[in-house]
């Protein structure tokens, strides 16, 4: 039977960087992706912000790899030629209510080593984005955006030096084996394959919950449980007093950093994403939340015509919690304890994912170092 040194169970972005840093040194990897290619799902629809790390709890692992694979990223694209762009944040107060939420997530940042970060006064917040009403808004210069794809094409040449990408292709079996894992792999034609793997990266996104329980993990009890939730954008055709300068975001929500301003790359403005728990993944965008949006845009940017909004995309968020429930980090952990060594699992890689993956890769190669 074949033998590998690493399985990466995931072609999206966190897969694709652990792929990256695990690969060469004479190890052989394969990754295992359903689709026909890297990052179909949450890792290319999304809102390809470069996060500064200013949501997040202090010694949390999305604080600490945010911060991290923000700089990495900024330098990545810098040698690499990946587009990108450090055109900053404002977080808005929608009324005198929010400044104080303002002061708080200025706080979290500073202490989580985001620096540059400005409490605004209304008129400032006019100054900066003339069309932008604001009680007052916290500006972050660190923040910024990148075009994802050419980071995930990056990840998957690196990891291509050693790796085999088993696209189109289905994990239906991960079973302990001796030194490594039995796992089983099934392609688009309905046949399968079996080969052994010292170590498994279960990097699946919304799939994690599966594939933890396919190596026989009680996912309730880790506290691996995904709950979908999906993300809509509305394109905004960007007629006068719809644009900004920058990204401009109002106070995060329970499970969403809020209905925001997205600028791309190519200079096009998109309003997005929402948050509601699905059951099934579906990417199509409901129309009949345009009011929602033009609603909650209105907010801030008062010059925004309904007429101009349009559907463009939906993503899916693998969350570990449901609305009204405690926010959770990301797992990123060795299965050691469970008695299955070698086996890595990534859960809830939702935001700020993208950023984080470079550090994302880094980490878990520190968590297979023994193994490999």
């Amino acid at each position: 039977m074949e033998k590998v040194d690493v399985t990466v169970i995931g072609a999206g972005v966190a897969g694709l960087s652990a792929a990256a840093e695990l690969a060469g040194e004479g190890r052989e990897l394969v990754v295992v992706e359903r689709h026909d290619g890297f990052g179909r799902e949450a890792s290319s629809r999304n809102s390809e912000v470069i996060h500064a790390g200013i949501y997040y709890p202090r010694g949390s692992l999305k604080a600490r790899l945010c911060v991290e694979g923000r700089e990495l990223l900024y330098r990545l694209a810098e040698e690499e030629g990946i587009p990108a762009k450090k055109i900053g944040k404002i977080i808005v107060a929608l009324d005198e209510r929010d400044l104080s939420v303002l002061e708080d997530l200025k706080r979290r940042g500073e202490e989580n080593g985001v620096g540059g970060l400005r409490l605004l006064s209304r008129a400032e917040v006019l100054e900066m984005e003339p069309n932008v009403r604001a009680a007052g808004g916290l500006f972050s210069p660190e923040t910024g955006i990148i075009d994802s794809h050419r980071l995930m094409e990056h990840f998957e040449k690196r990891a291509l030096t050693s790796a085999t990408f088993a696209y189109n292709c289905e994990l239906t079996g991960l079973q302990k084996a001796d030194k490594g894992y039995l796992v089983v792999i099934r392609d688009a034609d309905g046949e399968e394959f079996c080969f052994l793997s010292r170590v498994v990266i279960n990097a699946a996104g919304v799939g994690s919950q599966k594939v933890a329980e396919l190596a026989g993990i009680d996912t309730a009890a880790a506290g691996y449980t995904v709950h979908p939730c999906k993300g809509e954008y509305f394109r905004v055709r960007g007629g006068p007093g719809e644009r900004t300068n920058r990204l401009v975001y109002p106070p995060p929500t329970g499970i969403s950093l809020g209905l925001h301003v997205v600028i791309d790359l190519q200079g096009g403005v998109k309003i997005g994403p929402n948050a509601f728990y699905v059951d099934e993944i579906d990417h199509t965008v409901d129309e009949g939340h345009l009011e929602e949006f033009f609603k909650g845009a209105r907010g801030y940017l008062p010059a925004l015509k309904r007429e101009s909004l349009s559907p463009d995309m939906a993503g899916i968020r693998a969350k570990l919690f449901r609305e009204g429930e405690e926010t959770r980090d990301f797992v990123i952990r060795s299965e050691d304890d469970r008695g299955l060594p070698g086996l890595v699992t990534l859960a809830g890689i939702e935001s700020p994912g993208l950023t984080a993956s470079p550090a994302i890769g880094r980490y878990v190669k520190t968590l297979v170092g023994d193994f490999i």
